[in-house]
Order: C-alpha cells, then structure tokens, then sequence
C-alpha cells in the first residue's frame, strides 16, 4: 500500500510482500519551498539512498518507516526527522520467532540514522562557516579597493613639447632617427590619412579640454577625457604614439620608454604594434608595389638614367637591382605561427632563424619592390620565383623587352629576359670581366640599402622576438619608413 504524498517531492519503494506483510518507506524534502537556504546536500542524497537500499533487503517483517520530515529550524534537525521514524511490529505477527530481531534491526536503523543525520548537521555547520568567512574577506578585499581608489594619485604626463625641449637637435636626431622638420611632416601625413579625431594631436586634446571642439564631437567623448586624466593621467597623445614607436624601432627598450613617457610595459607594445599597422603601413603614407612601378613608365625611365649616369652609360636599361636579405628572428611557434609547419625551414644557411626578405632598389637605393612572406632556408632565386612579382614579370616580359628594361641580381637568380645576371668563370681583363666590374658596381646599390636599413633601425640587430606576423609588419614599417626619409630629403 502506499501514502499520498504531500510534500515536495516524495521518493517511495513500492509495497514487498512477505507473509502478507507491508514494507514502506518514504523519504521526504523540505515543505517549504520559500525557504532561501533550501540545498540538497550529498550527505541527504547519501541518506536517501542508504533508506532505499535497506528496503531491498532480506524481507523484514513488522518494519513500517512512516514519512520522514525535513526542519530547518536550528537544533531541531535530526530530532524532528527522528520523531517520525517509527519502527513498530504489527500485531497480527506478534507469534512470528524472528520478530525479535526484526525489532533490534529496526533500532539499529534508527540509531544509525541519527548518526547520520547528527554529522550531516556538523558538516552543514562547517560549510556555513567557511562560505562566512570567504564573504567576509570578499567585502573586506572589495573596501580595500575602494579606499585604494580613493587615495590613488593620478599620473601625471609630460606632454610632447616639455619633452621635446629638452633635447637639442642632434640629441633628437639620434633618439628618432630623423629630425625635427620631418617629424612634424610625418605627423601631418598621418593625420591627413587616418584624421584627427584618430590621431589626438596635442593641439586637438588642449582644444578639447578647454571647450573648443568641434560639432562633430561629442559630450560623450569630453567625459571620457575628464574620466582619463582623473585616472590614468590623460590620453597618450599622437606624437608620443609615434615618438615611443620610433623609439623602439631605433632600438630602445620598451622598459626605459614606459618609465619615460609614463604607460605601462604592456601599453608601450600595445601603442608600438597599433601605430605600425594602422599607421605606418597605410599605403597613403608610403607605398611599395612592384606591379606599379613597373607600369610606370616615367619612374622607369628616371631609375634607368640614374643606373647609366653611374655606370658611365655602360648599364643602360637597368630600372633596379634586385638581392635578398635574412633578417634574424626567434623560432618560430609551430601551431601558433605556422598552423603545424615545419619551423626547421627558417633554419637559414648563415646558422640562425630568419626571414628571406626580397627587395629591388634603384640607384638612390630607395626600395621598388619588396617581398617578406619567405623562409629563412629558402634559396634567393627559389623565393623570388614564388612571388606574385615574379609570375607578373613572366606573362609580361615582352612589354620591358620593346622598351629594352631589365633589372639585374648576382649569380644567385637565374638569367631571363627580365633578369641580368653576371658572367660565370670571368677572365680578369676580358670584356665579360670589364661588364661584371660595371654590373656589380650597379648591383651594390642594393646591399647598400639593406646597410643603411639595417643601421638605422637597432631594433634589427638583434633577434626579433615578436609573432611571425608582427616580424614581418616590423620589417616592412623600416622598409616604407626608409623611402620616406629619402622623399623628405633626410640625409643618411
């Protein structure tokens, strides 16, 4: 037979018969759903289970376990729960022999019970003790705070032009690569190409603060200036964006900028990386495309001229000379750089990791073309036949070949029609011999560019140690900043 069940959940093993006895057993939940500390602990599964395991038993006659009720009142857990654990032999069964026992069993069910419930009680009492403490540190963690940003002092910024007149003009020239005039050229560039707004000129941030913005700008964006200089001491403004990004590419360390533009380490790579990509490696400011140029027939013709001013009219037609140039990184990550490739093929022939980086310059050694996708194990001519120049050059050789342009390289490429390489095996005074003299005198312009490069930026003295993709951005933003300096007039 079976009770009704009233509370909120009711778990009940079915009637057992035995010698037309009963067995039931019901386990009981909480009645109250209201309750905000209501918990299905393991230790009341475990005595749930436990209540039903005894039930499947050997058959025990005369054991009749009425209901058993939860009370979250304190000090009353387990004796209320026991009050209602009834173990009483029915009558009809009094002459039964084994009733004895079935009696002493049922008090050992009872006794241990309560042993269960007592320690379910000791162990409720200690978690309730430990999430207590646990709060009381969160709150006292999250005053600290609270007092912590009270007392905070806001940092303080040297704007750009109290750093700046500091420093007298070679001074600056060999913090930043360039001088002051070009500087404030670059600047402007850049604001043209991506705006003000984007840029934040110190001019543009003053303007802002005292009021003088334009319509297009926004409360929103004056409030959040007030919420930077109560906190973190301001914007970092345009020119200390390029100044540290400049820096760092001369060869400064990342450490010694922080404490002296006052952001922190992690800010000074976050700024560096920022203004690499979207500024200095916006084809707006400088742009290097083979294809371009080569469609170009007035660049053309002015970089064959200067090639047969220098050779005395020997080379003629020669619009760039072309060479490659390992540049030194960290090994390469296998599944975060390369997807699961090889990092052994950057492994180049001079003992170290590199990337294979292609270039043709003309006789100002200003940069053509330029190609830094290859592996540092890669032969030359191998690197430049896998490039998207290379195939343009092939399907349209004939149109340099009607107007009698090449370019020229070292016995390292393969001669073609749009390739001059030297003779192999010259005789000394033979006129192969007198050509090679005149092309590699010609061909020079190009090591002399990687020189000048490699020179003036520090940072490619040493191993680069950012992500294969940021290695390569660092690279082509010396390579486009180089030409720029050249357009300026920047003297080497």
């Amino acid at each position: 037979k079976m009770q009704p069940a009233k509370n909120l959940f009711t778990s009940a093993r079915g009637c057992r018969r035995h010698h037309d006895m009963h067995l039931i057993i019901m386990s009981v939940m909480p009645p109250s759903p209201a309750m905000p500390q209501l918990r299905l602990s393991a230790a009341f599964i475990l005595l749930l289970l436990l209540i039903n395991f005894l039930s499947s038993l050997a058959p025990v006659n005369g054991l009749y376990i009425s209901s058993l009720t939860y009370c979250n009142k304190p000090h009353h857990h387990h004796h209320n729960i026991c009050r209602h654990i009834i173990a009483k032999p029915m009558t009809r069964h009094r002459s039964d022999p084994f009733e004895k026992e079935r009696v002493k069993r049922a008090k050992n069910v009872k006794r241990d019970l309560t042993k269960i419930l007592l320690a379910m009680e000791e162990w409720n009492q200690a978690e309730d003790s430990v999430l207590a403490d646990l709060l009381q540190k969160w709150h006292d963690t999250k005053q600290q705070k609270k007092a912590a940003a009270r007392n905070r002092k806001c940092r303080q910024r040297r704007s750009w032009e109290q750093f700046q007149q500091y420093l007298t003009d070679r001074q600056f020239r060999r913090y930043f690569r360039m001088e002051r005039g070009c500087f404030d050229y670059l600047c402007e560039r850049i604001i043209d190409n991506v705006g003000e707004r984007e840029f934040k000129s110190e001019i543009y941030l003053r303007d802002f603060k005292n009021g003088d913005a334009t319509e297009a700008d926004t409360l929103h964006q004056t409030n959040i200036l007030h919420a930077h200089e109560r906190t973190t001491g301001g914007f970092v403004s345009g020119e200390v964006k390029l100044a540290l990004t400049l820096r760092l590419l001369a060869g400064g360390s990342y450490m010694d900028l922080a404490l002296l533009f006052d952001v922190g380490f992690s800010t000074a790579y976050e700024i560096f990386h920022k203004v690499i990509k979207e500024w200095i490696l916006d084809d707006r400011l400088v742009k290097i495309n083979g294809v371009d140029y080569c469609e170009d027939d007035k660049r053309m013709e002015e970089v064959a001229r200067g090639f047969a001013v220098a050779s005395k009219n020997v080379i003629n037609g020669c619009i760039g000379a072309i060479d490659g140039w390992i540049v030194k990184i960290r090994k390469p990550r296998r599944w975060k750089d390369l997807r699961g490739g090889d990092p052994a093929t950057f492994f180049s022939r001079k003992g170290f990791f590199g990337i294979n980086v292609q270039a043709i310059v003309d006789r100002k050694k200003r940069i053509l073309y330029r190609n830094i996708i290859h592996r540092g194990a890669e032969h030359d001519s191998t690197a430049f036949k896998h490039s998207n120049f290379y195939e343009w050059l092939e399907k349209n050789w004939k149109k340099l070949a009607e107007k009698g342009l090449y370019f020229i390289g070292d016995s390292a490429y393969a001669i073609k029609s749009f390739l001059v390489t030297p003779f192999d095996n010259a005789v000394h005074g033979t006129p192969e011999d007198n050509y090679n003299f005149f092309h590699s005198s010609s061909r020079i312009s190009v090591e002399c560019a990687f020189g000048e490069i490699d020179l003036r930026w520090g940072i490619l003295w040493s191993t680069l140690r950012f992500s294969l993709a940021h290695n390569v951005n660092v690279i082509d933003a010396c390579m486009r900043l180089h030409n720029f300096f050249d357009s300026f007039g920047v003297p080497w």
